[in-house]
């Protein structure tokens, strides 16, 4: 039977599914189409722009892989010996180009633009409060009353206070990407675990998790402060005196599980690896050679459904790519096809073994 007709494309669900059929298509073509299949194939890529897009992107990306099938320094799990090939679905220390994911968002026509951040004065410092969540796999943007935005990702929430001398924002759980408009004198903090971010126009974003919190600057600056470090150790020392000061293209990861250790230090990030850090906006997950718990653990924060490693073998192997975050399917699927994986679903999981 052939795949679905595909519903009308209009937002993130809707390219999942173009994307789940042009990756059923392509499965069903490299295990073999009759005459009357490959016909229906291309009509359903000729009947929208989109469709043609989408599976020429993933058309390339398939080729790229049985070509690295090829190579033995490619193995899953080996060692890259040689200077690193730019592929999609790549196998270890291969980097992951714009390729199909601006495809696919250039053919939906929804690649995101980011608002400007605009000045503001002394207007609209009348008290705001206000509480935002979303939730497994859902993603959404809250509009503040002095222009600043906030992009919550998947189960996330945010408490929002504002005064007439500070704009106060906790974040309780999750992650988001906040684009402050300036206001001098009115500082814009970001509070979550022991950490708080102090920012006055800048975007920058903030990730909780179990163990740490992640800040990634994107644009201006941003001042990490962590007042459960004691005074022994402070944030800032002789040695690093601008440690939690982090500009555009930085990262900091707070440690909230030692906070009497040395403090963290900013790290220069390259473009592509901030890229991979905000890719949730298109909703989608990038990997550059990430070990195969990493990925499971991304896709899961996405679906109810949860993917489980059930072969201590598969722990080690990395991978990397551009997914579609809420389609965990597609990249079982090429597990499955290409890597010796095996998927067993049931009770709301999918466990993922190398086959005998």
């Amino acid at each position: 039977m052939a795949p679905d007709p595909t519903p009308p494309a209009e937002d993130g669900a809707a390219l999942d599914a173009i994307e789940q059929i042009a990756a059923d298509w392509m499965i069903r073509r490299d295990r073999g189409l009759t005459p009357a299949q490959a016909d229906e194939l291309e009509r359903w890529r000729r009947a929208d722009a989109r469709h043609n897009a989408v599976f020429a992107a993933l058309e390339e990306t398939w080729k790229l892989m049985g070509e690295a099938r090829g190579s033995p320094e490619l193995a899953v799990g080996s060692e890259c010996r040689r200077p690193r090939a730019r592929t999609w679905f790549t196998l270890p220390a291969a980097w992951v180009p714009a390729g199909l994911a601006a495809a696919v968002a250039l053919a939906l026509g929804g690649a995101m633009a980011w608002r400007a951040i605009a000045p503001t004065g002394h207007e609209g410092r009348a008290p705001f409060t206000t509480t935002a969540t979303t939730e497994v796999g859902a993603q959404r943007a809250l509009d503040l009353p002095d222009g600043s935005v906030v992009h919550l990702n998947t189960d996330s929430r945010v408490e929002i206070a504002y005064t007439s001398d500070q704009r106060q924002v906790r974040l309780l759980r999750g992650e988001a990407l906040f684009e402050v408009a300036k206001d001098r004198s009115r500082p814009f903090v970001v509070s979550t675990g022991s950490v708080q971010v102090r920012a006055v126009g800048t975007a920058f974003n903030v990730r909780l998790r179990s163990q740490a919190v992640e800040v990634v600057v994107t644009e201006g600056s941003v001042r990490v402060e962590n007042p459960a470090t004691p005074a022994a150790a402070p944030v800032r020392s002789s040695a690093a005196p601008s440690a939690n000061l982090l500009t555009a293209g930085q990262k900091l990861t707070v440690d909230l599980t030692s906070p009497a250790t040395a403090p963290s230090i900013p790290v220069t990030v390259t473009p592509a690896a901030v890229k991979r850090a905000l890719a949730w906006q298109q909703q989608r997950l990038e990997f550059d050679s990430a070990a195969l718990p990493e990925m499971v653990a991304e896709f899961n924060r996405y679906s109810r459904h949860q993917l489980v490693i059930a072969d201590p073998r598969l722990e080690q192997k990395r991978f990397g790519g551009s997914f579609p975050a809420s389609d965990h399917r597609t990249f079982v699927r090429l597990l499955e096809t290409h890597f010796g994986v095996v998927a067993e679903s049931r009770n709301g999981q999918t466990q993922l073994r190398l086959a005998p």
